[in-house]
């Protein structure tokens, strides 16, 4: 099978090359093994904690050094357009962090938003007040965390419970009490059922804030929640697989499909071929001896949680490609000893060049790039930059691909 360019990887930082080649008229395939960590979204993408620092504190081998900050910007937008097109909203823009709200109530840097979620608003404490809903007997959503959280930021806050008969079966098995199986009920009658239980508990609130449990059923529940209640709802992070983060992913994986790109789910590269310096072909587990042949490759497989990058007791190593790792040789010196020191082996991950370009045996592939979190050198939990680094090291690789920028459309 012959493509311009194949991509291992189908969660959201091949995707995002995958639909920006696609967009310019690339044959695409992606190659996805399963779920992807937008499964476990926040409902928000962090591009880095403190943005208004203008990223000065940005190390010299971080992923942002490569790209290059002056792009952030131009990328942010780019990123918005892809989502939009893709039917989902985002909120936000580089440079200016807002604060969104954690499922345990802590208040977060965010810098990109999905348009249902909360974010906080300094004007929230001039009064009105908030009422945070739970589901009874849904244990991922924390409505006095969430409520404490707002508290100490000066809004007046409450908390109230609603129940549905439709999630009575739910209950039965807390595997099934969960925030998509939620949402699979929350469609029709169900959705009218619960916004006028909810009307008489949030009477005179500014904003009603309830579990992300909307999208999956009726794509416009939480719309008709706020008809019904007379004031904004909106959503805040569950515990558990995230609604937002499994639609988005289809609707991006829709996307890219409507593009002509190929998205073939449930397999994963296991081999490569190289020649003279090039990646010749891709295998993968189900297609056998079938070669995945392209000019192209993208190295997408995200870092240890998606086994991108494989550690054992001597060794810590990329299976795919055989990519050289920046880590420490000493298994000693992978962890730090207090567990809320930063952790060095966050910033492990597989050695590029200046253009993305992936360093194999002591040489540069020519072809073979490598996105998202697989990239060495940033960490993702200290510096808040998990999601930035996806897309911006994404969108670059598709520009050196393509050999050009990217085009930036202008969003009312």
């Amino acid at each position: 099978m012959k493509y311009d360019v194949v991509i291992a990887g189908g969660g959201l930082a091949g995707l995002m090359s995958g639909i920006a080649l696609a967009r310019e008229g690339r044959s695409v395939a992606i190659i996805s093994f399963g779920d992807s960590a937008l499964h476990f979204s926040s409902g928000s993408l962090e591009m880095w904690n403190d943005a208004e620092g203008a990223l000065n504190s940005v190390a010299a081998n971080h992923p942002y050094a490569i790209v290059g900050t002056q792009h952030l910007d131009r990328y942010s937008r780019i990123t918005k357009d892809i989502f939009a097109s893709a039917g989902e909203q985002l909120k936000g823009e580089y440079g200016c962090n807002h604060l969104r709200i954690s499922p345990v109530g802590v208040l977060k840097p965010a810098w990109l938003t999905f348009d249902d979620y909360f974010v906080f608003d300094p004007k929230m404490t001039d009064g009105g007040g908030v009422v945070v809903v739970g589901i009874d007997g849904y244990l991922d959503f924390y409505p006095d965390f969430i409520a404490d959280g707002l508290r100490r930021k000066g809004v007046e806050c409450d908390v109230a419970s609603v129940s549905l008969p439709e999630l009575e079966r739910l209950r039965e098995s807390a595997t099934e009490m969960r925030s998509v199986g939620i949402s699979r009920l929350l469609k029709g009658d169900a959705v009218e059922r619960l916004a006028h239980q909810m009307a008489p508990l949030v009477h005179g609130a500014q904003m009603v804030i309830m579990p992300a449990v909307f999208g999956l059923g009726d794509v416009d529940g939480r719309q008709r929640i706020e008809r019904v209640v007379g004031c904004p709802v909106r959503v805040a992070p569950t515990a558990s697989i995230s609604v937002a983060g499994v639609r988005a992913q289809k609707k991006l994986v829709e996307e890219f499909r409507g593009l002509g790109g190929t998205y073939i789910l449930g397999d994963k590269v296991v081999s490569c071929r190289i020649e003279d310096g090039r990646v010749v072909g891709v295998r993968s587990h189900n297609h056998g001896d079938v070669e995945f042949v392209a000019k192209d490759f993208i190295l997408a497989m995200g870092s240890f949680f998606s086994r991108g990058l494989v550690a054992t007791p001597e060794e810590i190593y990329e299976p795919t490609f055989g990519a050289a790792v920046v880590c420490a040789e000493k298994r000693e010196a992978w962890c730090a000893e207090r567990i809320l020191e930063a952790q060095p082996f966050q910033r492990y991950g597989v050695r590029v060049d200046g253009n993305l370009r992936v360093e194999i045996d002591g040489s540069v592939v020519e072809n073979l790039y490598a996105v998202g979190s697989i990239v060495a050198g940033a960490d993702a939990v200290k510096e808040g930059c998990g999601a930035g680094v996806v897309v911006a090291t994404a969108l670059m690789a598709a520009e050196q691909i393509l050999g050009k920028e990217l085009d930036v459309k202008e969003m009312n």
